[in-house]
């Protein structure tokens, strides 16, 4: 969200995209910062994918965040583009694929080493206006009655909030523990997606046949749409079965405005990069940089989990939404959703060790839709989790 704010400011102001970046990051009261997410969630979504989980009550569920305090110079909430499936903030795999390259935790660091010496050096007035912003915003309580209050006596921790997020919606747990290299402590509910990784990477191989196929006249032609469509619908009802009545909905807000906030960070050399010396040319090297400076390395594979997290948030949402069974299984490999996919297929490839574009790794169809109903309190699946989660810094 903190990127879309970005890019509507590049494009109303004629903004270069690092001089936008910097007056998102560097320019706001962190009281304005809280009440334009308390507004977001407001207004900052696509009645599209909503529509089936909040039959009822929507307007109460949009009502649960807070009137704004210190509206006077608050940003705006972009507009939602017309005609679109994608809500203004992200799929909730944005922030879990995002929180694999240990971003949180770096920054985590930075902020730590800031506030309480001066071993990386004195910031300049833009970075600490950052500082303020970050240490209020996303490493201390939010202001009461906030929607982004999803933390309390009963479950203090942050972090450990998201991974009971991610668990539950995707059931997967992110590829690293505590700082120390201990197993993260978190509450693992009973019902939680476990199936998701197996329907998911049988989707993305299944796709893969009918993109390598998409132009085969004259030889036999495997692609399967309706196990592409068997497999969509799935993964639909399986979300679904995560967010009856808005459920986990705060949580998702409250991960994908952290991360986008520090996704926003890196993702040009903007003045809190310069200040750490970690100009560079790309956003895997610069939070790779980052890591090195405050000793915690980022993921070896960071990457990857930064092309796959905007690419599979526009593909879940399609799923959720719908739009993917509305446009036909060929949306998948030979339309809409094309450069996504493929943008999938190439980095859960790289990111899990498992190339899906090999034909001889493919499991059958009955193994992969014989999962159960989509949710599990037991077990793990064959692929997907462990494999996502196993993979060596």
């Amino acid at each position: 969200m903190f990127r879309q704010l970005a890019q509507y400011y590049a494009l109303t102001t004629g903004s270069t995209p690092v001089q936008a970046a910097n007056h998102i990051l560097t320019t706001e009261r962190p009281t304005q910062y809280a009440d334009f997410l308390e507004e977001y969630w407001r207004v900052g979504r696509n009645p599209g994918r909503y529509l089936g989980e909040l039959p009822a009550g929507a307007a109460e569920h949009i009502d649960m965040s807070r009137d704004a305090e210190d509206d006077f110079g608050m940003p705006a909430v972009p507009p939602l583009a017309p005609n679109t499936v994608q809500p203004s903030w992200q799929h909730l795999v944005y922030a879990y694929m995002l929180e694999n390259t240990r971003l949180v935790d770096i920054f985590r660091r930075v902020v730590n080493e800031y506030i309480h010496g001066e071993r990386l050096g004195p910031p300049r007035q833009t970075t600490q206006r950052w500082l303020q912003a970050t240490e209020q915003l996303f490493f201390s309580y939010p202001l009461p009655y906030s929607v982004r209050a999803v933390t309390s006596f009963l479950r203090p921790d942050t972090s450990a909030v998201r991974r009971n997020a991610y668990y539950r919606m995707l059931g997967m747990d992110l590829n690293h523990g505590t700082e120390d290299g201990r197993p993260y402590p978190y509450n693992k509910a009973g019902a939680s997606n476990r199936e998701f990784p197996s329907l998911f990477e049988g989707l993305l191989t299944e796709v893969w046949r009918g993109y390598a196929n998409r132009t085969n006249w004259l030889s036999e032609n495997k692609t399967d749409d309706n196990a592409i469509i068997t497999l969509v619908r799935r993964i639909r009802e399986m979300l679904h079965s995560r967010r009856q009545t808005g459920t986990l909905s705060r949580e998702e807000f409250d991960a994908v405005a952290t991360v986008s906030w520090f996704h926003l960070t890196v993702e040009e050399n903007t003045d809190i990069v310069e200040d750490l010396g970690a100009d560079s040319g790309g956003i895997a090297d610069r939070i790779k940089i980052i890591g090195e400076r405050v000793g915690l390395p980022a993921h070896s594979r960071t990457d990857s989990y930064l092309r796959l997290a905007p690419a599979m948030s526009v593909v879940l949402t399609g799923i959720e939404s719908g739009a993917v069974e509305a446009a036909g299984p060929d949306s998948l490999y030979w339309g809409a959703y094309q450069a996504d996919m493929l943008e999938v297929i190439t980095h859960w490839s790289i990111a899990s060790g498992r190339n899906v574009k090999d034909e001889t790794l493919r499991r059958p169809l009955s193994a992969v839709l014989g999962a159960g109903n989509g949710s599990s309190a037991g077990g793990v699946p064959v692929v997907g989790a462990n494999r996502l989660i196993g993979v060596p810094i």
